[in-house]
């Protein structure tokens, strides 16, 4: 008890001190004379205090700001001021635009000069220059106030190698001139000396997805080859000026790639004894404290100290927001308190391994800060052992006050446009005025002394990074992460023991026993076309026949299996598919050519139908109460139809299959299950998962062979009620015609359930974010080789942009690589087969000699690679622009106005999927209302449709039928019948439940 006793007085103690601490800096900042960061005098701070008070014009405020630089016209701004602000369609803007203006309340046209003269002034108040030599009288003026500097370039996405290798050159040229300038600076030893003796005057900042644009985390040892190889030259020229470079840390999504490059880097013989290398933690990473750790053990051993920068971090919503839609474990704390307290854990933690390692305390927060400094302070250290670092633009008071009491302050400086600078302007504001932001505490809301330097571990609950889930509730399941090192270990073990057995040998299974007679059919490996996958027995229409008859006769037990029963095989089936996933994902890499990213999106695909149509027949289980006459009783029944017959495509082998199996089976329909020829390994992975999880022999039959032979076969067959198809349109007509014809002996109208293509568009605004642009554009025409029925084929854009987005894609384009579906390293591998290529090389060719070709790439030999093909200048009525070609080819579309963009999107046959890319309210939403789509995507890729999420199908030549992994489709397998009872018997009814 004494122990515990004198623990607790000595945190007592601790917290005192660091009470006094905090509130000498409080005090020190008080007595400047500059006032409040949020001074309501001038138009940045009225516009941050009504962004406090309103979340709505807060969120606008933010969008407006970001989309801003893009826009070239006073009628442009003044356009987007009144989607974004405009209450009601009223013409006047908030009040708060008038501020500093002179004026009165003004008509959006009147204001949009000088809004957009303020905000590119707040801009400045955060970015020190849009060029270096701006930035350097800036960076000379802050010395004179005992500040100094590490710069930053700010700049677009790196989405090519050309902007990739344009970066590094800025980078090292940025090194340079600084360093060359600084020979004349007279030494400020506050700012230019630390315990050790001389420090750099040049400090430098370093973006690594900035200097190189194919990072991959499948090809995890090539991405990091790759960008050592691209930041060893930075690093170079900064050591042999005597400059320091840090590594900034971006997303979560390149932590761990981040750390080991750094590391590894500066291991290298001629980098392993220079001291002035940097790199980030950012505490409000949940495992924040063991890289700490870890990077201190490396330190100890490289011997010589280097620096951490130990921040808050910057991507709290993205990071949230998306591990959420990845179902992935949340990475960051899910509160302020958590991450200070973690900060203050981390940074004690570096403090004491001073002798190893060096901390930067980059912080706002005036606790944090001073917890640290107290810390330090404990363990004897110098106040220039470790330095105290902010973003330039903001907390000047806090500053100030540190310089004044002896203490190194450094400015994180950016330089760089105000366009590529926008995204970081935007989350500077987003820091401001965070409801949990600490210099919103003190200067905007006036907290006490006592509420801003309050111990953040006091009361803390700890946050669960995975949120619990109801049973009841369906989730997708989520990717693999590639980053994961036992996950790209596993995939490519499955691929070696897949290769190992190769060919394996198909043959249809009728009443659970195989059907050894027929024709064979070699299907190769389309990634290298002299080696066999699997030898094919194609069955026969005499083997049609018999499944179809065996399928018939088990139709009439399997329909009175009880419901829950049904969905419980699709749960199982389910569960030994998370257990079997790298095994399943090893085939479509091989037999279909699918790179590893899109083979897990299939296998997840297909365990997210099994379990939403399971959960789905539950519902439809239980009768629906119809009408509420008293005396009768009515009930709405789903009753199975039949056999059906599923015909289903390569490019999504086992999704698309399992889906139109899963919805048969479980609405108690019996199932001939018909793959593509190019696809029946896959499909016999799906019928063997469905006997292990036990499923009666009658209820499936696995039927392989050629779709003009047994597909006709059982489309025209009396037996069959049902047929759910994906394919071509000229194949899905067919079905269509076919299924009309009532054979001899039908009772029943066969339902068609056809999904068959699309020429699907993205329309590119004029304000639209060109980064995300070029980025969901690239992967939704050229992921899996454009072999998807939702790809980008059209790329529609308004002519104000035209040349600058184009310019982008087409760089962007020929930075992406094409190799075998198991090289990880690949953005694409092959087409499905010899036709496929054949045909596709055919189309090009023709096309080239019609259209203006802007990129045609190479491609790898030994496979069906085709090339990328871009084709510009073609007009909406083109035959390029209206023909679907289901590979790597895309059109370049001019559009005067999103009027004229639209009539060419809609000019069409087919309606699957298409798209925006826009940040005007207004826009999109005429969009939504007029673009003739069954699955409308806005600022993201067209591709990559979500069982739950986005239900998926499309109408005119796209489809008919429900849409797949949405409440409708299951009833498709139905029929409804109304059972009506009389319960009125001798002038009495039962009293009825309510």
């Amino acid at each position: 008890m004494g122990r515990e006793l004198s623990k607790n007085l000595g945190m007592q103690d601790n917290q005192l001190k660091i009470q006094t601490k905090g509130e000498e800096i409080l005090r020190r900042m008080e007595s400047q004379s500059k006032g409040s960061l949020f001074s309501k005098d001038f138009w940045y701070g009225s516009v941050m205090d009504w962004s406090m008070k309103n979340e709505k014009f807060k969120t606008n405020m933010f969008r407006f700001v970001d989309v801003l630089p893009s826009l070239t016209t006073s009628d442009g701004v003044a356009t987007h001021l009144k989607e974004y602000f405009s209450e009601g369609g009223k013409a006047e803007l908030p009040s708060v635009f008038n501020v500093g203006l002179g004026l009165g309340s003004l008509a959006p046209g009147l204001m949009a000069g000088a809004i957009k003269k303020n905000v590119t002034s707040m801009a400045k108040m955060f970015i020190t220059g849009e060029t270096p030599d701006e930035a350097l009288t800036v960076l000379k003026k802050a010395r004179k106030n005992n500040l100094t500097f590490t710069v930053d370039i700010l700049g677009e996405a790196t989405l090519s190698e050309k902007e990739a290798l344009e970066y590094q050159k800025r980078y090292i040229e940025l090194i340079e001139w600084l360093a060359k300038d600084a020979l004349k600076w007279e030494e400020i030893p506050l700012l230019d000396r630390d315990a050790d003796g001389a420090i750099p005057k040049i400090n430098v900042s370093v973006k690594m997805t900035a200097v190189y644009s194919q990072i991959n985390d499948k090809a995890w040892d090539e991405s990091k080859t790759m960008l050592k190889d691209r930041l060893r030259p930075i690093f170079k020229k900064g050591m042999d000026l005597g400059v320091f470079v840090n590594l900034d840390m971006e997303h979560y999504g390149v932590k761990h790639l981040t750390v080991e490059v750094f590391k590894e880097l500066i291991s290298e013989p001629e980098f392993a004894s220079y001291r002035f290398f940097g790199c980030v933690v950012q505490a409000y990473l949940r495992d924040s404290y063991a890289d700490v750790k870890d990077l201190t053990e490396f330190a100890k051993k490289r011997g010589t100290p280097f620096t951490i920068r130990l921040v808050k971090g910057a991507y709290w919503d993205s990071e949230t927001i998306e591990a959420k839609q990845k179902n992935w474990s949340i990475p960051v704390y899910l509160n302020k308190a958590e991450s200070d307290a973690n900060y203050e854990m981390c940074a004690g933690y570096l403090l004491e391994n001073y002798k190893f390692i060096r901390v930067a305390l980059a912080s706002h927060n005036v606790r944090t800060i001073s917890a640290a400094l107290v810390k330090a302070e404990q363990l004897g250290l110098p106040k220039n052992a470790y330095e105290i670092q902010m973003l330039y633009g903001m907390a000047e008071p806090i500053k100030k006050a540190l310089s004044d009491m002896g203490y190194r302050v450094r400015e994180y400086a950016p330089v760089g446009e105000l366009i590529p600078g926008m995204a970081y302007l935007v989350r500077r504001l987003l820091e401001n005025t965070s409801n949990e932001s600490w210099l919103r505490g003190k200067f905007a809301e006036g907290k006490t002394t006592a509420e801003l330097l309050k111990d953040p571990a006091i009361g803390l609950t700890p946050t669960n990074p995975t949120p619990e889930t109801k049973p009841t509730d369906f989730y997708n399941e989520p990717y693999l992460d590639f980053a994961v090192e036992e996950v790209r270990t596993e995939t490519l073990k499955a691929i070696a023991n897949l290769k190992s057995q190769l060919p394996v040998k198909i043959e249809p299974i009728i009443g659970g026993k195989k059907v050894s007679t027929g024709e064979s059919f070699k299907r190769v490996n389309p990634s290298n076309n002299s080696q066999v996958v699997a030898d094919v027995t194609m069955a026969s229409t005499e083997t049609a026949e018999q499944a179809m008859q065996k399928a018939q006769e088990g139709f009439k037990t399997w329909k009175n299996v009880d419901s829950f029963r049904r969905a419980k095989y699709l749960d199982d089936v389910a569960d030994l598919m998370v257990k079997n996933k790298y095994k399943l994902m090893a085939h479509q890499i091989v037999e279909v050519g699918k790179p590893w990213a899109e083979a897990d999106a299939d296998v997840a695909e297909a365990i997210d139908f099994l379990r939403y149509y399971a959960r789905h027949q539950r519902e439809l289980a239980r009768p629906l109460r119809v009408g509420h006459a008293p005396g009768e009783v009515s009930q709405y029944i789903y009753k199975p139809r039949g056999v059906v017959a599923v015909i289903s495509p390569w490019n999504f082998p086992l999704a698309i299959l399992a889906g139109q199996v899963a919805a048969a089976l479980v609405t108690g329909n019996t199932v001939v299950m018909k793959p593509a020829e190019q696809s029946s390994l896959v499909a016999q992975g799906l019928y063997d998962l469905f006997k292990q999880a036990g499923l009666p022999d009658g209820a499936l039959q696995f039927l392989p062979g050629y779709g003009e032979i047994v597909g006709d076969y059982i489309v025209k067959h009396a037996h069959t009620t049902t047929i759910a198809f994906t394919g071509s349109k000229v194949v899905g007509l067919l079905i269509a015609k076919n299924a009309a014809v009532v054979q001899p002996g039908q009772q029943h109208v066969k339902r068609c359930i056809i999904e068959m293509g699309g020429k699907n568009a993205v329309i590119i605004d004029s304000d639209a974010d060109l980064d995300e642009a070029v980025d969901g554009v690239l992967y939704s025409a050229f992921g899996f080789a454009g072999q998807k029925c939702s790809a980008a084929s059209r790329v529609i854009v308004l002519d104000e942009v035209y040349e600058k987005f184009t310019q982008r894609l087409v760089e962007g384009a020929k930075s992406i690589e094409i190799s075998s579906a198991e090289n990880p390293k690949g953005y694409f591998g092959p087409v499905v087969d010899e036709e496929a290529y054949t045909r596709l090389n055919n189309s090009i060719a023709q096309a080239s000699a019609k259209y203006k070709v802007l990129f045609k790439g190479e491609s790898p030999q030994g496979g069906f690679f085709v090339p990328i093909t871009i084709f510009g200048d073609v007009k909406g009525s083109d035959d390029v622009a209206q023909n679907e070609f289901f590979g790597p080819i895309v059109a370049m579309i001019r559009a005067k106005d999103l009027t004229h963009a639209l009539e060419i999107a809609n000019s069409t046959e087919y309606a699957l999927t298409g798209g925006i890319f826009s940040r005007s309210p207004a826009n999109i939403e005429r969009v939504k209302h007029d673009l003739e789509v069954g699955n409308m995507y806005i600022n993201r890729g067209i591709t990559g449709a979500m069982v739950d999420r986005h239900p998926f199908g499309g109408y005119k030549m796209s489809g008919i039928g429900s849409k797949t992994g949405g409440p409708d489709y299951l009833k498709q397998f139905t029929e409804p019948i109304v059972v009506t009872e009389n319960t009125m018997r001798r002038g009495f009814a039962p009293e009825e439940n309510q």
